[in-house]
């Protein structure tokens, strides 16, 4: 069974405080070439921030200088290191999101796995008729 772990990127931890604004967020993420961010205060997860999330706030005519801590999702859905990816499709599929961070036993932040490194690990598995 392969595990998140095995598959999380552990080099694409994009980090911003909630005081930063979008404008900046988005230029972090168009830089690293992720699809999300995480907010950090205090060394603790507090918030994330996606694309869809842009989506939905400009939208509404949102300000891109507006904080991000204002617009972040706080309760921030989560996943162990040690759970199978087949656990984390079936997470992002029923919340309807497309980024996980990953935590250690400790709760720590260690990586992230996004549904496409879920799917294209279950499919490098699958047989194709």
């Amino acid at each position: 069974m392969v595990l998140v772990k095995d598959i999380m990127r552990k080099d694409k931890i994009v980090k911003v405080v909630p005081v930063s604004t979008i404008k900046e967020a988005i230029e972090i993420m168009s830089k690293e070439n992720v699809g999300s961010v995480l907010i950090f205060e205090n060394r603790r997860l507090v918030g994330i921030f996606t694309e869809r999330d842009l989506v939905h706030y400009i939208a509404k005519g949102g300000n891109l200088n507006e904080k991000i801590g204002n617009v972040m999702t706080k309760n921030v859905i989560t996943l162990r290191e040690n759970e199978s990816i087949w656990k984390a499709a079936t997470i992002m599929v029923e919340k309807g999101i497309r980024h996980l961070p990953v935590v250690d036993n400790d709760g720590k932040v260690i990586g992230v796995v996004s549904i496409r490194d879920a799917l294209r690990t279950i499919l490098a598995g699958s047989q194709w008729p």
